[in-house]
């Protein structure tokens, strides 16, 4: 199980990076999704460890998508699961039934949209704060996608313990979680 294989390191460590990149809370954002055992999934400049395990521990196939400035700064997750198909978003030519950006807009839905799969879903995970939910929605629909749920994840998109529909009254004011199909 994930949490107790990074249980030991986070206490060894004791640093918020270490918690953010092995922290079996870091999935959670993502079960509202329904990954399920025969998804190709395709997870966008991942800043976690634990959620890439989760993953591969959900879906068929997971592969790593990196922006060129991911590719070149960013070891520290690749350094924690070497075994992992990597690929630059620029090169990718298959097709994904599930695309994950977590914590930023890597790359517009436009271009995203023709890496999906026909009945493929689009999933974003974004901070309220930093304003991206309301302009993703945007970019989503203006992309063609007619179908995207909301909800509002608190106390935010890294460590989920609570989730809601967006029109739930008394839902906390937290994050977004966008799927688009």
């Amino acid at each position: 199980m994930i949490q107790e294989k990074y249980n030991r390191r986070i206490f060894d460590e004791g640093t918020e990076e270490a918690i953010q990149m092995f922290s079996h809370l870091r999935s959670n954002v993502l079960s509202p999704v329904g990954i399920e055992k025969g998804d190709n999934v395709l997870i966008l400049d991942p800043d976690s460890a634990s959620i890439i395990e989760w993953l591969q521990e959900q879906a068929a196939d997971v592969t790593i998508g990196m922006s060129q400035d991911y590719s070149k700064d960013n070891d520290s997750v690749m350094s924690h699961l070497p075994a992992l198909k990597k690929q630059l978003i620029d090169d990718i030519n298959s097709t994904f039934s599930i695309i994950i950006s977590i914590g930023k807009l890597v790359e517009t839905p436009s271009v995203l949209k023709k890496h999906l799969a026909a009945e493929g879903r689009l999933v974003y995970a974004l901070s309220e704060k930093d304003r991206l939910g309301s302009f993703a929605k945007k970019l989503l629909a203006e992309a063609g996608f007619k179908d995207i749920t909301t909800y509002r994840v608190s106390p935010d998109y890294l460590y989920t313990t609570e989730i809601y529909a967006e029109d739930y009254i008394g839902g906390g004011a937290g994050d977004y979680l966008l799927i688009a199909r």
